[in-house]
């Protein structure tokens, strides 16, 4: 079998012999292993492995790109044949200086367990079933709707003109369960929980109890008071509202076009002084840790925002040249609208492990600190939101009203309002625990004059 590396050195070294200056060949891809369950029945139960090889052939700032799914030495001369006439009919970006360069590379612990490589489809199925099961078991008016269960790895390769040679791979396993409550006339909204980690550590019980919990709980319903409020925020649905908005306002592209909140505010005050943030590609056990991004690049600890104060931006090695601050190490690949497979796009910037510094307070004193307001589990539209201004109007769901410290009731229907921008800078207060959420780890937090709405 032919390794990714001698794949990548086939490309590179044909790149170069076709007159490119400089080049680079990267492997990437992985394989997912999932099973989906829905009304207790298995739905789909599904392998799929998607690796191939990307390459980028530059002459004097023409950039020429190309890629493939086959991964033979052949196969590998004519996708750098490919990116080298590309190249030649490209025009010059201006903008471009040089590919990266080596940095020293980090150890990582926590980001790879064979033993999720070796999870088989029956044993999913259980722990979907599991999941189902103690979800029903909490409570006869739960109805658990849909489960999944998906073991995943993925692997990187990567080679440069300018000296990178670097390798990288991980493992994510998931479980998530998603239940509706029903007691007579009242429905409650879809409530879902989530499990994600590196290691294979699956507790389906806790999964089905919490989507469970979540669903009952909701049934006690009542009105929406509208107004301005103090509002704690799950870290569900900080994610949601801060990935369209802040973070986009801190990659370094969206600074130099123009299109950034944040550009020229270096060294200001732009959130609460409770408000420290920083991207840690490096973070032990993180869903978005590894050695290196996707251009090679070593993955780094950014701080960003340090007591609300703006500190620096995310770069990818493009960017980051730029810029004249190198790259943070942010480059990523794939996803985008198409869904994109991460051989088939070009580097982008993206944030890994986007890390709140935790506070003091349990949940409990979280929502005595509220005391009259709401409690926001999740939102729904918040892809809507501008990202250069910062507005927002989301639903919240689910979402429970708090009175006198105490949650009273849960609020359907009820619409958050406001400009993020303005969100971070009310920061009241942090939870001690935190909790990854996508790319976001962070504790529960409180906001103050969050104006809340009923749909």
């Amino acid at each position: 079998m032919t390794q990714p590396l001698e794949v990548c050195e086939t490309a590179l070294k044909t790149a170069l012999r076709l007159g490119a200056s400089e080049a680079e060949a990267a492997v990437l891809g992985g394989t997912a292993v999932s099973v989906d369950v829905e009304r207790g029945q298995v739905k789909t139960s599904s392998r799929v492995t998607d690796v191939g090889l990307s390459v980028r052939a530059i002459l004097q700032g023409r950039i020429g790109f190309a890629y493939s799914n086959r991964l033979t030495l052949q196969q590998a001369a004519q996708v750098a044949k490919a990116a080298a006439k590309a190249a030649q009919a490209s025009v010059r970006d201006e903008k471009w200086s040089s590919l990266p360069d080596p940095g020293a590379i980090p150890s990582m612990e926590g980001t790879f367990d064979p033993a999720i490589t070796r999870v088989t489809a029956e044993e999913m199925v259980e722990m979907v079933t599991a999941m189902a099961d103690s979800a029903a078991q909490f409570d006869r008016r739960v109805l658990p709707a849909f489960g999944e269960a998906s073991a995943s790895t993925h692997q990187l390769a990567i080679v440069n003109s300018c000296g990178i040679e670097a390798e990288d791979a991980g493992t994510v396993f998931a479980l998530s369960l998603g239940a509706m409550a029903r007691s007579g006339s009242r429905v409650s909204p879809l409530c879902s929980e989530v499990e994600l980690s590196r290691r294979f550590e699956p507790n389906p019980n806790r999964v089905g109890l919490e989507a469970a919990r979540l669903a009952v709980s909701s049934l006690n319903a009542g009105p929406t008071e509208p107004g301005s409020f103090p509002v704690l925020f799950d870290q569900r649905a900080l994610q949601a509202l801060l990935g369209f908005t802040v973070v986009s306002s801190l990659r370094g592209d969206m600074v130099h076009r123009g299109r950034s909140a944040y550009a020229g505010k270096l060294g200001e005050l732009i959130a609460s002084e409770h408000l420290s943030l920083s991207d840690d590609g490096t973070l032990s056990g993180g869903l978005l840790s590894g050695r290196v991004d996707m251009e090679g690049v070593p993955k780094r600890r950014t701080p960003l925002i340090v007591r609300g104060e703006l500190e620096s931006f995310l770069y990818d090695n493009y960017w980051g040249r730029v810029g004249g601050r190198g790259s943070t190490g942010n480059a990523a690949r794939g996803g985008g609208p198409l869904r994109s497979p991460g051989y088939a796009t070009l580097p982008r910037i993206e944030p890994t492990n986007m890390v709140v510094e935790a506070g003091v307070l349990s949940e409990e004193e979280l929502i005595e600190e509220v005391k009259n307001g709401y409690y926001v589990r999740d939102v729904q539209g918040a892809h809507q939101s501008n990202p250069e201004s910062g507005e927002f109007s989301v639903v919240a769901v689910p979402a429970f009203r708090i009175v006198d410290g105490e949650v009273r009731h849960s609020v359907p229907g009820a619409m958050v309002v406001g400009n993020a921008y303005d969100l971070v800078r009310r920061i009241r207060a942090l939870g001690k625990e935190s909790r990854q959420v996508g790319f976001l780890v962070a504790p529960k937090v409180v906001f103050d004059d969050v104006r809340v709405v009923a749909a």
